[in-house]
């Protein structure tokens, strides 16, 4: 049996597009299945909840979507050892396809995930908000404090994604937002405590970005050096840049050379807490659950039971 949570709305209707050829070929090869569809932004995780606690034994849940599905999804399991992960990405990012290299064809998805020839342990991520009454929540790809959460979360307001994301040129908005944001993200002054050691206050700080997964963003290779079952976050820091030169250096995001920059910072750790000088967005997964100034970020050793 297998349990598929449709996002029909992402990527702008792509979601219902793919499920339709999937649904087709799941029915041509008479396989037993059960389908459920997010109505709002939270309901994939009620919906893996409820699949979790209706069905018992191991439950093979598959997504249809882009990676904020994802994220909710995970955020609904309450036991990890008692599911597989299946993907099929219908998002506008789709950064988790692309660091775990699945296909784009949904088709070609389903028959992996119908005939798996490997199955990996990935570590998870997991946000906590020690000064908010919030509950933790976890993270596939990335979390982020700053500059790219503010990206994220004026993408996430905007309208113009939608509309361009029918011609599949969705990702000109995160461009047009990402230059918008170099000059609109405050500094901040934020001290940096890396698995409860080595403490450092760092001034003109434009962004801490904690990574599982090598991608961000649609596509910007963020953490070159991540590995998803390694144990570890990866760390990118950028601090003491000119707003200018930041602006100069995004392009370099694109194939990773930013981080031999001066001024970016990489580390690898298991924990991080970040604590800033003033409320800024955070984000998970491209999403965004809050607005604070005190985050802790830890990596859950190969939480996730997926289907590759």
């Amino acid at each position: 049996m297998y349990h598929f949570i449709i996002n029909p709305k992402s990527s702008s209707g792509r979601g219902i597009r793919f499920w339709w050829l999937v649904k087709d070929e799941l029915d041509t090869q008479k396989i037993e299945y059960t389908e459920v569809f997010t109505e709002h932004m939270g309901h994939a995780t009620e919906l893996a909840r409820k699949i979790c606690t209706e069905y018992p034994g191991i439950k093979n849940i598959v997504v249809v979507g882009g990676d904020g599905t994802v994220n909710e999804v995970i955020n609904g399991i309450d036991n990890y050892d008692e599911v597989i992960l299946g993907y099929i990405p219908s998002g506008s990012s789709n950064d988790l396809a692309r660091g775990l290299k699945l296909p784009n064809d949904p088709v070609e998805a389903l028959h992996r995930i119908l005939r798996p020839s490997k199955f990996q342990y990935l570590d998870l991520g997991q946000i906590t908000f020690p000064d908010k009454e919030l509950a933790a929540h976890r993270f596939t790809c990335s979390s982020g404090i700053g500059y790219d959460a503010g990206v994220c979360y004026e993408v996430q307001e905007s309208p113009l994604k939608k509309s361009l994301n029918r011609f599949r040129i969705g990702k000109f908005v995160y461009l047009a937002i990402a230059i918008k944001q170099v000059f609109s993200t405050p500094y901040m002054t934020a001290t940096i405590t890396l698995d409860d050691v080595t403490k450092t206050t760092y001034s003109k700080v434009l962004f801490v970005s904690n990574m599982i997964h090598k991608y961000e963003g649609g596509g910007l290779l963020m953490a070159p050096d991540a590995d998803p079952t390694d144990g570890k976050l990866s760390i990118t820091l950028v601090h003491g840049l000119a707003k200018a030169k930041v602006l100069l250096l995004l392009p370099t995001i694109f194939n990773g050379t930013h981080i031999k920059f001066r001024g970016v910072e990489t580390f690898h750790c298991n924990k991080i807490e970040i604590k800033t000088d003033t409320d800024i967005a955070v984000h998970t997964d491209g999403e965004v659950p809050a607005i604070c100034s005190h985050i802790v970020a830890t990596c859950i050793p190969g939480r996730l039971r997926m289907i590759l």
